[in-house]
């Protein structure tokens, strides 16, 4: 019978990529400045205009249950992008292995108080193995901040 075990962390788990408060070029790309705000609610972080960053949560991974390996259903993330910044891009991580790639994405908007189908991406993926990150690709136009409240993933274990 296949048990369902849900993992979440408060958006605070949010690490931008850039080193915050200064520029790097690692393999030959840009990272602009990214400071952020933890709270005890989320975290918010400051981008600026014409610029782009990911952001990564780790997720907390039942990877074996019973001498059963976890499989991923789905990730989900609450989110909050003013008028001006989108989310350009999700991928999902098992350690090394990127188990989802959805780039070309749109989603602008108020993401951050419940699920809805702007903020909920099917994974599918049998045998986690090493321990599960979300990552996210925001772009924006304007000086605009971007919020997480939190971000989590469905598994299943066939137990």
């Amino acid at each position: 019978m296949s048990k369902l075990f849900a993992s979440w962390v408060p958006g605070y788990a949010a690490v931008a990529q850039t080193m915050g408060g200064t520029t790097l070029n690692w393999e030959g790309k840009d990272y602009t400045d990214v400071n952020g705000f933890r709270e005890g609610w989320g975290a918010t972080f400051f981008l600026k205009g014409g610029t782009s960053d990911w952001f990564h949560f780790p997720l907390p991974t039942p990877v074996i249950v019973e001498d059963q390996r976890a499989s991923l259903s789905r990730v989900m993330i609450l989110f909050a992008l003013p008028e001006g910044a989108g989310l350009k891009s999700v991928h999902v991580w098992d350690g090394p292995n990127r188990i989802l790639q959805r780039d070309g994405l749109e989603i602008t908007g108020d993401h951050a108080h419940g699920l809805d189908a702007e903020n909920i991406f099917d994974v599918k993926h049998d045998g986690i193995r090493w321990g599960v990150g979300i990552s996210l690709l925001i772009s924006c136009v304007a000086d605009s901040n971007v919020y997480f409240a939190s971000a989590g993933g469905d598994f299943r274990h066939n137990i």
